[in-house]
């Protein structure tokens, strides 16, 4: 069903499988946590959380990954050095999960997770959300100098909004420049910012999968946030329906990865990517391809 024109890369980052043939390899699920807004948050200026109130979250992420054979990460949003500094520490003393180092674009934090995740010895666990085109040198340069392995690429701009042309034109200047500064593990994250561009990125992701076969993906729940007649129209409930749909979008045309949005929608987003998983390892058996496990495949029938 998925055809290629040249090899899939497979990393392990983390423990975590991420990227190859849809079908062989589960869906990453990547949930953000301390983002604006999240109420495990006390203080995001110096990084105090409910810790209590986290570890019952984290539990349940564990749980749900463990049960359904969907791999997890988590997108570390902190607006000040001092927050992502803790907030790293902790969740790395916590999980086995990989982090996403999500400086909400603060050039200075983004900075200062990397170098927190090279002084404490955890760097192969983190991953840098993210570098786009506006990225400047001295993110670049600060990756370079503590061997940053792993990072994730926005190939999207103001320019990009409307194009799928200029995605893949961003996803080639990007791993030029990503490489050149030493990071050998490239994601691409293709951009979402409403319901028009969730269809613009799904395409971008293919287009660069087949040219490039690094693992792709893309914030799919951007498309819901940015809905403005979604409750007005149908209600509450009608989002979490919405929700998971955005997600199953990119995974069926063969994303390695979703950004799906806070960490709590775990429960009613991982079942439904595990099914879509199952069904595309089935598209394979004629080829004679399974997956290895841990797979929804093996776990959730």
């Amino acid at each position: 069903m998925f055809e290629y024109g040249v090899e899939q890369k497979t990393y392990r980052i983390g423990g975590v499988r991420i990227g190859g043939l849809p079908g062989v390899v589960p869906t990453v699920l990547i949930g953000s946590i301390f983002y604006s807004k999240d109420r495990l948050v006390k203080d995001s200026e110096t990084g105090v959380f409910d810790k209590k109130q986290t570890e019952g979250l984290l539990n349940m992420v564990a749980e749900t990954s463990d049960k359904t054979g969907i791999p997890s990460m988590l997108d570390v949003v902190a607006t000040t050095p001092a927050a992502i500094e803790k907030y790293l520490c902790y969740l790395v003393d916590s999980t086995e999960f990989p982090l996403l180092i999500d400086g909400s674009a603060s050039v200075e934090t983004n900075i200062a997770g990397m170098k927190t995740a090279e002084e404490r010895g955890f760097l192969d666990r983190v991953i840098l959300n993210s570098l786009t085109p506006e990225s400047n040198e001295d993110l670049y340069s600060a990756a370079n100098e503590v061997g940053l392995q792993n990072a994730l690429l926005l190939t999207f701009s103001t320019g990009a909004m409307a194009s799928v042309t200029k995605r893949v034109e961003h996803a080639s200047e990007l791993i030029a420049r990503a490489q050149q500064a030493g990071i050998t593990n490239i994601l691409l994250d293709t951009g979402v910012m409403d319901l028009l561009t969730l269809g613009i990125a799904c395409k971008a992701q293919q287009e660069i999968k087949d040219k490039y076969g690094f693992p792709v993906g893309n914030g799919a729940h951007n498309a819901i946030s940015t809905w403005r007649g979604l409750v007005p129209k149908f209600g509450k409930e009608a989002k979490k329906s919405a929700m998971v749909g955005s997600v199953l979008m990119p995974v069926v045309l063969g994303a390695d990865f979703v950004l799906f949005g806070p960490v709590e929608h775990a429960p009613i987003v991982y079942p439904s990517v595990a099914m879509i998983d199952v069904a595309l390892s089935g598209s394979l058996i004629e080829a004679r391809k399974k997956p290895e496990k841990p797979h929804p495949r093996y776990l959730i029938s």
